[in-house]
């Protein structure tokens, strides 16, 4: 009955459906190199129907190429589709076709324009804080710029080292609730953690609190049932789902919300790593111990993630108008913090013209002098932020970066360990998580600057996902982090030349993921 259900499941059936599609497509090209095999003239020693084959193959690989060159996409991602078409041309061609474009429909576009607009209005502020920021002056700037985020001083931020810091910070928090709730979340699953959140959203909704959730369908597909979202609705929770899957081959569905966001009366907001399952909090353990953090926020910066949230959330279903006006308070606290704090959301192209989580990264990294500390589950790096680490080593910068010991992901983590070398041979000092699995999105620069969010360094997180993250310039909470950072340095393994060598089938697997890594 459990392998009946497995296998009927809505996430089977869809994956069924697009692999069928894929099957079609592919077997139509079969269907015509089968019928030109048919034709039984020669030209000397060579078939007929295998030169027209050679031709139409170099034809179509030829087109794609070009279009290829031409296009404004990532070298890396270039060099990916190049190499899957030379070995497969046509098959090549079609994937490239149907997963290599994120275009959206003219129903869709207007809709995002529409948001834009109605959005930006409480995206301004007069306000730029420059007159602090100093040398960093230009990477606020350009967060404003490129994502419309605003940035607050006066904004107070606390920082959880781990998930369950969190879980604890955020029911007390939920606990508080009198006016609204507003949840988005890449991944929820049942079990400890969802089960005692859902009964605080079901006891407020009951109260008459405006609960609002938003999951990515495809991220919960295996943690939660496909009627979930009516189930919610059936509880007072005003539930959507992110990008719905649906059974059709389309690039579409690379394009996941993998932000962590919550909001509470528009007072307190959180922000970070940590999704709302049971693995978070340590109470199952599938891949050692797991580590990860998020932050608190309280004051004006808090009104950053309520338009992140409710334009995301208004997104999903243009029969939805929000009044944003209800959402956002008529003042905010002023706390006694004495940075500035810079809440920004990233999304995929179109939406928006700039890869600004991967840009957010680089000025850091461009800008230390230091040391410039990094955690990510994931070192899939494209080749600007691999050349950047290694300058930064070159100007005297002490680079460390902490991966996990224990993966998630067997191909991944191979690919992780490749990249370390080039890096490692540079000066960068790269540390394993020995306890687990270290899910955590951190980034410190100087004691000056740090960034706590949902960015991982690889390709889905800097190009595919929709992202978000808080930079923050000279706030309290930076000396946590750091005290963290030493923690972890503690507990983890300095790799080295020799602890970085793999067997030679897990090499042979690395440099073909590798290859097309960004197409993962």
């Amino acid at each position: 009955m459990k392998l009946f259900k497995a296998l009927m499941g809505q996430a089977a059936i869809t994956l069924i459906a697009v692999l069928i599609q894929i099957g079609i497509y592919l077997g139509m090209g079969q269907l015509i190199e089968f019928s030109l095999n048919l034709i039984p003239w020669t030209i000397g020693d060579t078939r007929v129907s295998h030169i027209i084959m050679g031709v139409f193959n170099g034809i179509v690989a030829l087109i794609v190429i070009v279009r290829l060159t031409i296009r404004d996409m990532t070298p890396d991602a270039k060099v990916a589709w190049v190499t899957l078409l030379v070995f497969a041309p046509v098959g090549g061609a079609l994937i490239y076709l149907l997963f290599s474009h994120n275009i959206l429909s003219r129903k869709k576009t207007l809709l995002y324009m529409d948001i834009h607009a109605r959005g930006k209005k409480y995206m301004t502020s007069t306000d730029d804080c420059e007159d602090v920021l100093g040398e960093h002056v230009g990477h606020s700037r350009y967060l404003y710029n490129a994502s419309m985020a605003v940035p607050h001083r006066y904004s107070d931020v606390d920082f959880f080292s781990t998930g369950e810091q969190f879980y604890a910070a955020l029911t007390e928090e939920l606990e508080k609730a009198e006016k609204y709730i507003l949840l988005e979340y890449f991944i929820i699953e049942r079990g400890i953690m969802w089960n005692h959140i859902e009964k605080i959203l079901e006891r407020k909704a009951a109260r008459g609190v405006t609960v609002k959730l938003l999951y990515d369908d495809i991220g919960c597909m295996p943690k939660v049932e496909h009627t979930f979202y009516k189930k919610m609705r059936a509880k007072g929770i005003d539930c959507l789902r992110f990008n719905k899957f649906t059974p059709v081959a389309s690039a579409v569905h690379n394009n996941r919300d993998h932000r962590k966001i919550t909001v509470v009366d528009g007072k307190v907001g959180f922000m970070g790593g940590a999704n709302l399952a049971d693995e978070y909090i340590n109470v199952k353990h599938p891949f050692g111990q797991w580590k990860d953090s998020a932050v608190r926020l309280r004051g004006s910066a808090v009104q950053n993630l309520i338009m992140l949230f409710l334009t995301s959330f208004d997104a999903q279903d243009s029969s939805r108008t929000i009044n944003y006006e209800q959402f956002v308070p008529e003042y905010y606290e002023w706390y006694e913090e004495s940075g500035i704090v810079q809440p920004f959301g990233d999304s995929p192209r179109p939406l928006t013209e700039d890869h600004v989580a991967e840009n957010c990264i680089l000025n850091m990294i461009n800008q230390a002098k230091n040391y410039m500390y990094i955690t990510t589950p994931y070192l899939i790096l494209s080749h600007s932020l691999s050349s950047a680490l290694c300058r930064a080593v070159k100007r005297g910068v002490d680079v460390r970066i902490v991966t996990p010991r224990i993966p998630d992901k067997k191909l991944v983590f191979w690919i992780t360990r490749r990249n370390y070398k080039p890096l490692v041979k540079a000066g960068v000092k790269i540390y394993e998580y020995l306890p687990g699995f270290i899910h955590a999105k951190n980034y410190l620069c100087d004691d000056v600057v740090g960034m706590v969010g949902t960015i991982n360094l690889d390709y889905r997180s800097l190009i595919h996902h929709f992202e978000c993250g808080v930079w923050m310039y000279k706030t309290r909470c930076l000396s946590d982090i750091k005290a963290d950072f030493e923690n972890t340095f503690a507990v983890s393994e300095l790799m080295t030349k020799e602890t970085i060598k793999q067997t030679i089938p897990r090499r042979v697997a690395s440099a073909i993921g590798s290859i097309f890594s960004p197409l993962l």
